[in-house]
């Protein structure tokens, strides 16, 4: 991108660090970046020798080359000539980041991992607990993994996804001749790539120069879960207003900013509709225009990532793998902090702070993910701001603060049991379609004693929301760093659930858990797609009639190429089984919209529409003619 003729192209990036080196000299002394955590013991494992030379892990990566972009900085040298060449890297990665001095000295005899007294995790932090490394500890962890080093005593994931072989997933360069010795896995793929180009970027960054420890990155992991009554009651007094809720039609049929009374008007440079060839702007998308503070809210399994441990080499699946892809440093910690036998990754829910997008390309669609573009504007200095944690201030980035958790509902439809063969195709079929029109009963459950009933997704968006969630040391943290949260169709995504009732926990939820964030609160963005990666066509539905339907014509007219999404085989929908949009299913739209709930319930509490909503549910049963909507306003 290029400034006006009239004003020099570096001004803009000047004025910024000029803003942050005053703010830097106003503020408390900054601690260096270190390891730090609040689990009961740590423990220290030490690093087998490297397999292999950072030239021979790059051309792994990219045989003879091939994939590699030499990247510029704007923040890292880019007016002085500096690029990020494979040799530069290299050069760097064995030279300053391993030959130099060791960012773990304070730990002698290798790297320190959080060690919790709760063993049961399936990952090292108990619940409520942090774990902080620096960026050049980062850096260092990702260079030894990729150069074939593991640790001692620990079965990181780190290490093991990237050796463990994923025979389906080829190589990213067919025509170049592979050793025999080299089989497809996650180093061979978009992992792979995404790895070295957060190194490309470490080499770059003037807070690693001399080896300096650079910024903190933290991982926070939730307390257990809040009760169900405990959360309806903070309801009773809390308004729907204190959501701070504003809405953007990304991509529906007639995109832009919502514009109603009783929601907040989301700004433009927040919701810009995509173009032909190129993303817009929503909370999944990077780039020099990307709002620092707002929070990209994954929608994740159980686990960080999703189910790409031996069955993805990088981009696929949903949401939650597409931004491991574009998130290195959220891959990199969710992976390295879990030695678990299936799952060796960081459970949720979780935030990490300090992460960067470093790549441009994807949004809530993941039409242009395959772009995977590294993005020379990607903040290196002027995103920093100063936190307290515990007795210390550190710089850590503000960019794009991640949050990620799951709605209570996977498999609620039984899907396990056409993959252990004791429920037919044809059954699981009749069912899908049913709920990716918001026509399955189950959606609709509300009884405490149903573990997927409405409650429990209230409570899951306000357990994992909520700042007292967290260990009282990382929340000044995270109010400085969080300044709203972005979120896509929670709770119907790939675990099938019904999004009117996903926008209906999103509203009442984070209205109490914004009260948490003091004065100011947590305003929410809540972003409706034709296509969302994941069940596309399904947000249709929060729609009124008319615009229902052209939303579902949207999807339909211009569906996601097929690398941009995945579907269980059952979920296709049409005559022959073969579309991936919500189609043929106008005759489902309801009369009422989200705009018509917004409208009726603006002046009521959260625990008031909480209560309407199970009402209308109750009464209804099994019967699911009318959608959620339309019940709730007749």
């Amino acid at each position: 991108p290029r400034a006006p003729p009239a004003m020099p192209r570096c001004l803009p990036l000047a004025l910024a660090l000029a803003g942050a080196h005053a703010a830097l000299r106003a503020a408390p002394p900054r601690a260096d970046g270190r390891f730090m955590t609040n689990a009961e013991r740590v423990r220290t494992f030490a690093w087998t020798p490297t397999t292999r030379t950072a030239e021979e892990a790059m051309d792994i990566t990219f045989p003879k080359a091939a994939g590699w972009t030499n990247a510029c900085f704007w923040e890292g040298g880019c007016e002085d000539g500096r690029v990020m060449t494979q040799k530069v890297v290299a050069d760097w990665v064995e030279k300053d980041l391993l030959g130099g001095q060791n960012p773990f000295a304070a730990h002698p005899g290798g790297v320190p991992v959080p060690w919790p007294d709760q063993n049961d995790t399936g990952d090292q932090l108990g619940e409520g607990q942090y774990v902080a490394y620096s960026r050049r500890q980062v850096c260092y962890i990702v260079a030894k993994a990729l150069l074939g080093a593991d640790t001692e005593g620990y079965a990181n994931g780190l290490t093991r996804i990237l050796n463990k072989t994923v025979a389906h997933c080829g190589f990213p360069a067919p025509s170049v001749k592979r050793p025999n010795t080299t089989q497809p896995s996650a180093l061979t793929g978009d992992f792979g790539i995404t790895l070295w180009n957060l190194l490309a970027s470490c080499a770059a960054d003037p807070g690693l120069v001399g080896g300096k420890q650079g910024p903190l990155l933290l991982v926070a992991k939730s307390k257990p879960r809040a009760e169900v009554e405990d959360v309806r009651q903070a309801g009773d007094e809390t308004p729907l207003a204190k959501a701070h809720l504003s809405a953007c039609r990304y991509d529906d049929g007639d995109a832009g900013p919502v514009d109603l009374a009783g929601l907040d008007r989301m700004p433009a440079s927040l919701c810009t509709p995509p173009t032909v060839g190129a993303p817009g702007r929503d909370f999944m998308t990077g780039g020099i225009g990307r709002v620092s503070g707002q929070a990209i809210q994954d929608i994740s399994a159980k686990f960080l990532g999703g189910y790409v441990f031996g069955n993805a080499c990088g981009l696929g699946g949903g949401q939650d793998e597409r931004l491991m892809t574009y998130f290195p440093e959220v891959f990199a910690l969710a992976f390295f902090l879990s030695q678990d036998e299936e799952r060796p990754q960081l459970r949720e829910p979780s935030w990490i702070l300090g992460a960067r997008m470093l790549m441009v390309g994807l949004d809530g669609s993941a039409r242009y993910d395959r772009l995977l573009q590294l993005d020379g504007s990607v903040p290196l200095v002027s995103d920093l701001v100063d936190v307290p944690v515990g007795s210390k201030t550190y710089a850590i980035s503000k960019s794009t603060p991640f949050l990620a958790f799951m709605s209570e509902n996977q498999d609620f439809l039984g899907e396990s049991l056409v993959w252990e063969e004791k429920r037919s195709f044809e059954d699981m079929q009749e069912n899908m379609f049913l709920a990716r029109q918001n026509r399955h009963p189950l959606q609709r459950a509300v009884d405490a004693d149903t573990w997927f009933s409405f409650m429990y997704q209230v409570r899951a968006w306000y357990s994992a929301v909520a700042l007292t969630s967290y260990s009282s040391a990382v929340q000044p943290a995270l109010k400085a760093t969080v300044k709203s949260l972005g979120t896509g169709p929670f709770l119907a995504g790939l675990w099938f659930g019904d999004s009117q009732l996903g926008f209906l926990t999103v509203w009442i939820a984070h209205a109490i858990a914004a009260k948490t964030w003091g004065e100011r609160g947590l305003p929410v963005e809540y972003y409706i797609y034709s296509d969302f990666t994941e069940n596309p066509g399904n947000q249709c539905f929060v729609h009124a009639s008319n615009a229902c339907k052209a939303c579902l014509a949207e999807c339909e007219a211009n569906p996601l190429p097929t690398h941009s999404f995945w579907l269980p085989d059952y979920a296709f929908m049409g005559p022959g089984y073969n579309k991936s949009c919500v189609v043929d299913s106008e005759k489902y739209c309801g009369k009422k919209g989200y705009d018509d709930v917004v409208a009726a319930y603006a002046s009521a509490t959260a625990s008031e529409l909480w209560a309407d909503i199970e009402k209308v549910l109750r009464k209804a049963g099994n019967n699911t003619d009318k959608q959620v909507f339309d019940m709730l306003l007749a």
